[in-house]
């Protein structure tokens, strides 16, 4: 035997967030001296809290942010308020609930350190893992909480809707929920409503009364006779954009002849007021500032230099702030500004038709100042925009594994979904990108498809995130993920050490644990554990990579005898994991099963089975993975079983593994070792198949489902297996009981009182 590498111990660097939090989203605009009281609207704001849900839902320009905000500024002593402006990018969940966790977190509600900044992104484990904890976390915040949802409309991921209908069905009394929308939001609120639970701010109530729009023309210095206020509140029944426009252009001109704007006439009446009223009247660098900061949905003076091209926005936002000009401020500060979104629409319009030539340019370069800042997912979107799809696919390239490894998979969906299909189809880093994800989701079909794309460009290289080039992250892909086989994968693993050399890199290090893996399926411990010696070097090594390399440590020092050391690579995969809360992905689970087999030969089997349970129920929740670490988890549980003296178990496992791995003839020497070694233990044979008559307690599971109208998939379902290995157990199970259907089997169940 080799002498065994030198013992290597990096500590794992502290996580960090893919994506720049922007403040401004966090934060209620401040309080104005310019805002007209609104006693009648606060007041029922304040008896809603009462309610556990409170929708203001109107079109643009009826002031909904505003008033909610006003009423947050106004309150003295009250429950403390989190706010989270949605935009487009929190349609992916993990992101969602990073700033609605973040924004609960900073007013009060105690939460999990690292909760709000590494979230799982399957909806399923933001539903069973994640709100949980939340609604937990909120019920025990005595003085209570207001979650405020602004622009709830920007938000249609059917699995966002999902997920905070379950937050709202659930929502303790010391929470109440304050939802923003210009359309009803996609949530069932019938029974709220039908029980009281919902308090609502419509339009109609929203409109400015005669009062409230005297004060607005009051505060412009307009004084206007009874009869003009009432025509005035008439013609735009009480739209306060439209109010507000109108007041304006009195105070601009002292002709009374001026048509009153009215909500459903507002964009013709809006775009001609902007264009003569407003642009017209500033000076050309004014001017010409406000039409490219049209272009971003939330801005700063270094943003708007960077968009312009020249310096000296600073001054220039301070002065429309100042005047008021559609203008909202963001935070307390004023750093980050936002334009009214009928006043942002209209510019946009103007700058088409003013700049059109210029606005390709204005989204790189703004993409560029975004990218520089760490906004990553901002700076794709600019470059959709600018219809440069291939820029966003380098940017996407070059980022997409670290928003995979924090659980962020969602977003780098939706920019794929952004980009021109030709661009994927002849783009390397576009079809790169897309054969990855294909491949980490297990979707087989589009992986083929995506890797035959790339076979033409096989020697474009290197690719923006560092790869040698698209023949080795084909290879890193056959290779790390194996659904060919072990030929395949050892084949492509080969290839991929031939071409990943830089051990700085994340390819040299997903090369190293490729191969080392093969080694250990092979049963070669010395040299897997070299291998996997060289991803512990690798800084550049992901968090998912470096806990599935220290479970395989874990494995092979157990298998060494070295207990202790398998212990220290257990525990050092645990504590990344706990780093990024990520325990129920099926990535990160392989933590669970390298803990189960230190528990195991430290004897608290009762704990090893407890934890090799949850482990394989994350895994029956992701059946598309490839199979080798559901083999190697398996494997641990069997092993578990037969020590612990339940024979029936470990056979039913034992088996399942054998069909996993029946189709390989090479390679897996190592498995076949251990699956005998277990063997020995329960006193079966080579194969435990045909043995006896005894069902095992999967194969009564099966039977006691298929009593009811089930399919055999629905029963896969509900004990989270595979459709092939529910059918393995139904043929067992009628060949144990003399059964040629069904029916059958479930009567012959009966008579021997198994059911």
């Amino acid at each position: 035997m080799s002498e065994r590498p030198e013992h290597v111990v990096l500590l794992e660097p502290a996580p960090r967030s893919v994506d720049q939090f922007l403040e401004a989203k966090l934060h209620r605009p401040p309080a104005r001296d310019g805002w007209v009281g609104r006693p009648r609207l606060l007041d029922v704001l304040d008896r809603s809290v009462s309610r556990s849900v409170t929708l203001v839902a109107a079109p643009a320009g009826y002031g909904k942010t505003t008033v909610v905000a006003q009423w947050l500024a106004s309150r003295r002593g009250e429950r403390a308020a989190a706010w989270v402006s949605i935009d487009a990018g929190d349609n992916d969940p993990a992101r969602l609930w990073a700033h609605i966790a973040t924004a609960l977190q900073r007013a009060g509600c105690f939460l999990a350190p690292d909760l709000p900044m590494f979230l799982v992104a399957a909806s399923a484990d933001v539903r069973t893992r994640l709100l949980p904890h939340l609604l937990n976390a909120l019920a025990a915040t005595s003085d209570g909480i207001t979650l405020v949802l602004d622009d709830f409309h920007v938000l249609v991921s059917p699995e966002c809707h999902e997920q905070v209908g379950f937050l709202v069905e659930n929502l303790p009394p010391s929470t109440s929920l304050v939802i923003t929308s210009r359309s009803d939001p996609g949530l069932r609120l019938g029974r709220l409503r039908a029980s009281g639970g919902l308090a609502e701010l419509r339009a109609d109530d929203l409109a400015f009364t005669r009062d409230e729009a005297r004060e607005l023309a009051a505060r412009e210095g307009v004084d206007l006779p009874d009869v003009e206020l009432d025509e005035l509140v008439d013609d735009t029944e009480g739209w306060p954009a439209g109010l507000y426009l109108s007041v304006l252009l009195r105070a601009h001109d002292d002709s009374t002849s001026t048509v009153a704007p009215h909500a459903r006439t507002a964009n013709r009446f809006v775009g001609t007021y902007v264009t003569e009223e407003v642009l017209s009247q500033h000076p050309p660098p004014v001017r010409d500032l406000i039409l490219r900061a049209s272009i971003l949905e939330r801005f700063c003076a270094p943003l708007c230099d960077a968009v312009a091209g020249r310096s000296g926005s600073a001054g220039t936002l301070a002065a429309l702030a100042r005047e008021n000009l559609f203008l909202v401020p963001l935070d307390d500060t004023g750093t980050w500004f936002r334009f009214h979104h009928l006043f942002a629409a209209v510019v946009r319009s103007q700058l088409e038709a003013t700049l059109g030539d210029d606005v390709a340019e204005m989204h790189r370069r703004a993409a560029a100042w975004f990218r520089a800042n760490g906004y990553v997912d901002v700076a794709v979107a600019h470059l959709v925009d600018a219809g440069d799809h291939r820029a966003a696919a380098t940017v996407i390239q070059e980022n997409w594994f670290d928003y995979y490894d924090v659980g962020r998979s969602g977003t780098v969906r939706a920019w794929m979904r952004a980009l021109d299909p030709r661009v994927v189809a002849t783009d390397a880093a576009a079809g790169v990108t897309a054969a990855w994800l294909a491949t980490v989701r297990g979707d087989r079909p589009a992986q083929a498809q995506h890797m035959q794309a790339l076979e033409p460009l096989a020697d474009v290289g290197p690719l923006p995130d560092g790869t040698h080039s698209v023949e080795s992250a084909v290879a890193l892909m056959r290779a790390s993920y194996g659904y060919g086989g072990p030929g395949d994968m050892a084949r492509a693993a080969r290839r991929a050490v031939e071409l990943e050399t830089d051990p700085r890199t994340r390819g040299y290090a997903i090369a190293q644990h490729s191969l080392g893996h093969l080694a250990y399926l092979d049963g070669d411990l010395d040299g897997a554990m070299a291998l996997l010696t060289e991803v512990r070097r690798c800084e550049a090594a992901p968090a998912t990579l470096r806990v599935n390399g220290l479970a395989l440590e874990a494995f092979i020092e157990d298998e060494r005898g070295d207990h202790e050391r398998s212990r220290e690579a257990a525990e050092l995969a645990a504590a990344i994991v706990d780093a990024r809360a990520m325990h129920e992905t099926p990535q990160m689970s392989i933590s669970l099963t390298a803990l189960a087999q230190v528990q195991a030969s430290a004897g608290a089997l009762d704990e090893a089975m407890a934890t090799c349970r949850r482990g394989l129920s994350i895994r029956r929740r992701h059946m598309t993975y490839a199979p080798w670490m559901t083999i190697h988890h398996l494997t641990v549980m069997a092993r578990v079983a037969a020590l612990s003296g339940d024979t029936p178990l470990a056979l039913e496992l034992l088996d399942e593994i054998d069909d996993l791995v029946s189709g390989y003839a090479d390679g897996v020497a190592g498995v076949r070792a251990r699956l005998a070694a277990i063997r020995s233990l329960t006193g079966a044979g080579a194969s435990s198949r045909g043995g006896g008559e005894q069902l095992t307690a999967r194969e009564v599971d099966v039977l006691r489902l298929l009593q009811g109208p089930l399919s055999l998939r629905e029963v896969a379902g509900e004990l989270y297996l595979s459709p092939n290995t529910v059918k393995s157990h139904t043929r067992s199970a009628f060949r144990k009981l003399g059964a040629r259907s069904r029916a059958e089997a479930v009567e012959a169940a009966r008579r021997r009182r198994i059911l």
